[in-house]
């Protein structure tokens, strides 16, 4: 049977980045997303709070799922000058093995040195979850280095959660490739849209206003979408069945 991992993204949308102009929410729902599809990938069961949910709802959910994993996604803050590396923690000794695993990977590719696994016993969502609970503090983000580094390397950051999921679990680890990343992922239901807004909607490279406009589509037209997303600019994301590229759901209507 698939071992669970209930994903917890940061809902601390006031906590702005020292650049790039997001927030830690923003950027953790980018990450809990990218580290789910790594997950499904590599034979996990996976299920990821709701975007701005609060925690005692995720701690339910996580406990109703029959999570393995109860897995907060943050990222942290000091003074502004400190870019300080990943930071993760649990309650004690039994999930210092989980830890150590993710921290392999995440610390080797964070711009921040002082790495390390702590014990934490006054954080919510590491005590009252019936799960093991392991708490990812990713890298800093109230600097512009650390910022920058989040914000361009969401799959990155992904991929290391993911492979030391697997090494803890001894699964075998399945990078990321041309194509097993472009396919939809197994559980998501495709369904086809029918663009709403008069002056149609823009195609864009990835899922939120902040990546590159590749296209445009009129309204009328029906598409079938494969993957949704969260992102900036608009409060649902889908993926285009042609591969073109991404559009904002909120101007479409759900025809089939």
């Amino acid at each position: 049977m698939a071992k669970k991992i209930y994903l917890s993204p940061s809902n601390q949308n006031r906590n702005t980045y020292a650049a790039g102009g997001t927030t830690e929410m923003i950027q953790c729902d980018k990450i809990a997303a990218a580290t789910a599809k790594a997950l499904k990938r590599c034979g996990f069961e996976v299920k990821v709070g709701k975007s701005g949910d609060l925690m005692e709802n995720r701690c339910v959910e996580s406990d109703n799922f029959g999570a393995d994993i109860h897995m907060p996604i943050h990222t942290n803050a000091f003074n502004g000058s400190l870019t300080g590396g990943t930071r993760i923690f649990c309650l004690n000794s039994n999930g210092k093995n989980a830890c150590n695993n993710i921290l392999k990977y995440l610390g080797a590719i964070s711009p921040g040195t002082t790495d390390n696994v702590k014990y934490e016993t006054g954080l919510y969502e590491i005590n009252v979850p019936r799960a093991l609970s392991v708490y990812v503090e990713c890298e800093f983000h109230d600097t512009v280095k650390g910022a920058n580094w989040i914000i361009n390397n969401t799959d990155n950051i992904a991929e290391a959660i993911c492979h030391g999921v697997c090494d803890y679990f001894d699964v075998k680890y399945t990078k990321r490739t041309a194509t097993n990343d472009n396919t939809s992922d197994k559980d998501f239901k495709s369904y086809i849209v029918r663009i709403t807004s008069s002056d149609g909607v823009n195609i864009r490279k990835g899922a939120g206003t902040n990546f590159d406009i590749v296209g445009a589509i009129p309204k009328g037209g029906a598409y079938t979408i494969v993957s949704e997303a969260k992102g900036t600019g608009a409060s649902l994301w889908g993926k285009l069945k042609s591969g073109a590229g991404w559009i904002a759901l909120d101007f479409t209507e759900k025809i089939r």
